[in-house]
């Protein structure tokens, strides 16, 4: 498979990478590194997996289902950041390399001792568990298989295994680690199309009498042969398609890799998931039909690129959607492929019948993808600078008094779309009486019924916050504190840990501070279960606390994002000495 690497460094060394000098360095071979970890590699993720919101943009290797697996360095090269988070890559550490490239190991349960001393140091220092590390090269220099960390389950880890990435230091544009281990992972299994997606573009295009995108019938056959239903259509419609890719020895759902679309055996769409910037990670939401996803969670990949889409996955010319201007049978076949170039195809037809193609009629005011983009009035303002944007989309709002909030209507904004980065939305309390403005925030209401807190700055009688897409929002308060219940205080002793599970009915948990008798120390959040702990350290505690003969006292408080604390003060049960 061939990937290229821009912005590698050209350098006068024996690399890892065969690399084609032709005034540009060029990946043209992707020569094997050693393993991250000392087991058969069995994937539970690939990169480009469809997440929401994003694209997976790492590999992730699975751990036999338990943590504490040797997590070794790929290459030589240095420790260049540590990250220890609640959220997100959990215990992280990114090694940068002499070739250019990063690799980043995330998920760890825990560093190898000489780097968890230095984050220790870093965490009392600043008073804080999550710590973000940028270092030296020669502060931590590590070689190729040297063992850095235990495998783990940290951060937003949905089960134990290492996610690894390989990333361009300089540009910080993460791809695909897999071609590296080629010659460890074995994968005959080709992907699997489950559907087929027809979208009629608005004012240009029609579909089986409909300008609405829907999904057509796929059956398949005794014989494994797969049909696609009728189509047909006029003037501009796109296409796109559900599919899946999987490995052999794993029952695992991985993203497809490269998605062809031919007209008449013609190309007309070509896309290769190998790489790609954080900054249009998001783009994802371009790249896939959203709306079907945030309805159905079902995942279509669009085989056209809309305008305001800067992934650069398209390696066509064209933009991908098709011309219908013709009364004749237009044959179309989809080709997928994954990194082991392991392919699928399949054929279908749109039969080109002319009809008549509604016009678009306005609702609202014209927002232009490559445009800045306002709106003031109706007890809102809001501004959607020029990139955030995939389409062209006509903005209308309407407000609801639906009683879902006393202090504000419902303000709908509509056409319901994602943002690519966050933009301003101020909302007007139009009853104010609340006396604690502290307390107000805007909140999202989801079409499943669930409430999303979005929060926000109270400023005369309006409250303004950053939202990513477009929907219904209206202004709740928030005034009922974190829940905190200790959790198997009879154990405390024997385990030599205290423990909470704390809690937050609406904006969400923004803090907390734990002490013993007034001194700072180390609770660790595992926020996906809610888990708040304090593993015992008697020599910081010796060296903090000053006793008198009283047992030392514990202190938790726990914040919200709308400022409501909670609080649980108690004796310390465990023997400091």
């Amino acid at each position: 498979m061939k990937h290229v690497l821009r912005g590698v460094r050209c350098l006068g060394m024996t690399l890892l990478f065969a690399l084609l000098v032709t005034g540009n360095c060029s990946l043209v071979t992707a020569q094997e590194i050693a393993s991250p970890l000392d087991i058969p590699l069995l994937l539970s993720g690939n990169f480009g997996e469809l997440r929401t919101n994003h694209f997976h943009a790492g590999t992730d290797i699975k751990t036999q289902e338990r943590i504490g697996h040797s997590v070794k360095a790929v290459k030589d090269g240095y420790v260049a950041r540590i990250g220890v988070s609640p959220y997100g890559y959990g215990n992280v550490l990114y090694i940068a390399h002499p070739d250019g490239t990063t690799s980043v190991y995330g998920h760890l349960d825990k560093f190898v001792s000489r780097i968890e001393a230095l984050v220790r140091d870093s965490q009392y220092q600043r008073e804080s568990f999550a710590v973000n590390l940028t270092l030296s090269p020669g502060d931590l220099p590590v070689k190729k298989g040297e063992r850095i960390a235990l495998s783990g389950n940290t951060g937003g880890s949905g089960g134990p295994h290492l996610h690894f990435e390989l990333r361009d230091t300089q540009t910080e544009e993460t791809f695909d680690a897999l071609p590296y281990f080629k010659g460890r992972i074995a994968d005959t299994r080709a992907p699997e199309i489950r559907g087929i997606r027809v979208f009629p573009q608005p004012g240009k295009g029609i579909a089986n009498g409909s300008t609405r995108a829907q999904t057509i019938t796929l059956t398949t056959t005794k014989a494994g042969k797969q049909t696609v239903g009728a189509i047909t259509a006029w003037g501009q419609v796109g296409v796109g398609v559900k599919a899946y890719d999987y490995m052999t020895n794993t029952s695992n759902v991985y993203g497809v890799k490269e998605v062809i679309l031919k007209v008449d055996n013609q190309e007309v769409y070509h896309a290769v998931v190998d790489r790609f910037s954080f900054d249009n990670d998001r783009a994802l939401n371009s790249y896939v039909d959203w709306k079907e996803w945030t309805d159905h969670r079902q995942f279509f990949m669009k085989a056209y690129v809309e305008p305001g889409n800067k992934l650069g996955f398209n390696q066509s010319a064209s933009n991908g959607l098709l011309d219908i201007n013709q009364e004749k049978t237009y044959n179309l076949e989809y080709v997928l492929k994954d990194a082991y170039g392991n392919t699928s195809r399949l054929n279908f037809t749109i039969v080109g019948q002319k009809t008549a193609i509604p016009a678009v009629k306005p609702n609202g005011q014209l927002f232009a993808y490559n445009k800045d983009n306002s709106y003031n009035g109706n007890g809102i303002s809001l501004n959607i600078p020029k990139g955030n944007l995939y389409t062209d989309i006509y903005f209308n709002v309407t407000e609801v008094a639906d009683g879902s909030s006393p202090y504000a209507p419902l303000y709908k904004l509509e056409e319901r779309v994602p943002l690519h980065s966050y933009c301003p939305l101020t909302l007007t309390i139009t009853d104010n009486t609340y006396p604690d403005k502290a307390k107000y925030g805007i909140v999202q209401l989801l079409p499943n019924g669930k409430k999303n807190w979005v929060g926000g700055k109270y400023i005369l009688g309006t409250i303004t916050a950053r939202i990513r897409e477009l929907g219904s929002y209206t202004v709740l308060t928030d005034v009922t504190p974190p829940v905190i219940a200790p959790l198997g205080q009879a154990k405390w002793v024997a385990n030599r840990r205290v423990a909470f599970k704390i809690s937050d009915d609406l904006s969400g948990i923004a803090s907390y501070r734990g002490t013993v008798d007034g001194h700072w120390v180390l609770f660790e959040y595992d926020a996906k279960n809610n888990y708040l702990y304090y593993n015992h350290d008697a020599g910081a505690l010796r060296a903090l606390s000053v006793h008198d003969g009283k047992s030392p006292v514990l202190n938790l408080i726990v914040t919200d994002d709308a400022g409501n604390e909670a609080q649980f003060t108690g004796e310390y049960p465990i023997p400091i000495s």
